[in-house]
């Protein structure tokens, strides 16, 4: 029986690359060899990564931004509240920033290490990617990366807290909620503020990177090469679709994603019949 199950899978799986590079229009995926692909992968990972550090890795880049920024540490939500109480609201949001520029900082210092684990993909990792959802490639960067990322990024945020005088800003703040909780019997607080915003900004980046990653995979106007439009350019643009049901695509362009079934058998305008024609992929 389990023999039978395993036997089943593989054939899934075989029938769903065949799917994914089907002839889909003009351009067809599996008129490209697996090179080629495998260039439009990394040229999708080198472009969401850049775009996500462009816009983390300068001022305001986490502070401003609400899906990233970083908080007054959640775990230390009472010394917040305690401090505000006692009118100290603007050395905490003075506080908060600093938090923030110092993720800026470190977001502004990774690019090396995406580019390098990019430089190392297989052609394998490159076609898992294209089957994917919408975030395998940033998911493959996790996979790859955090651990160096994390490395770097404490290291920036070390120095990085240095050079703003974040203990200036916290030293305060937590001596003076020491000094009241010393006086209600309250626990002392003491924070590593070093691994918290390196724990927040990693998190930053990959949600950042993997928003860029479906803007690329999704819309056109994203799509910033001739290879990202040939190989991703079939997917949705700015979010709409057909009445269908079905992925909307450029006509002529190949669409890229998970294989989806169609009632007719058959995609959108320009494509190919799928009834019984194996695609394959070409061997460099």
């Amino acid at each position: 029986m389990k023999r039978v199950i395993v036997i089943l899978m593989l054939v899934a799986c075989l029938c769903g690359c065949d799917m994914l590079l089907s002839t889909t229009g003009g351009s067809t995926l599996n008129s490209m060899s697996q090179t080629e692909l495998g260039k439009a992968v990394k040229e999708l990972l080198q472009t969401s990564a850049n775009n996500s550090l462009a816009k983390l890795g300068v001022t305001n880049g986490f502070f401003q931004n609400g899906e990233v920024k970083i908080p007054f540490p959640p775990a230390l939500q009472k010394v917040e509240e305690k401090l505000k109480q006692v009118g100290f609201s603007n050395q905490v949001n003075q506080f908060t920033e600093k938090l923030n520029r110092s993720a800026e900082d470190a977001a502004s210092g990774v690019k090396e290490i995406f580019m390098t684990a990019i430089s190392q993909m297989t052609i394998n990792d490159a076609l898992g990617i294209i089957m994917g959802n919408d975030d395998a490639a940033t998911e493959y960067m996790k996979k790859t990366t955090t651990s160096a990322i994390t490395s770097k990024v404490s290291s920036v945020v070390a120095k990085s807290n240095e050079k703003i005088k974040l203990a200036n800003y916290w030293t305060p703040l937590a001596t003076k909620y020491n000094a009241v909780m010393a006086l209600t019997g309250g626990a002392q607080v003491n924070v590593d503020l070093t691994q918290y915003v390196t724990e927040r900004a990693v998190a930053g980046i990959f949600k950042t990177m993997a928003k860029e990653e479906k803007e690329i995979r999704t819309k056109t106007s994203a799509q910033t090469t001739s290879l990202l439009r040939t190989v991703f350019g079939g997917s949705k643009t700015s979010g709409s679709s057909s009445s269908s049901g079905s992925t909307a695509t450029k006509t002529g362009a190949p669409t890229v994603g998970k294989p989806a079934a169609t009632s007719s058998g058959s995609s959108s305008s320009g494509s190919s019949s799928s009834s019984g024609g194996k695609a394959v992929v070409k061997k460099n």
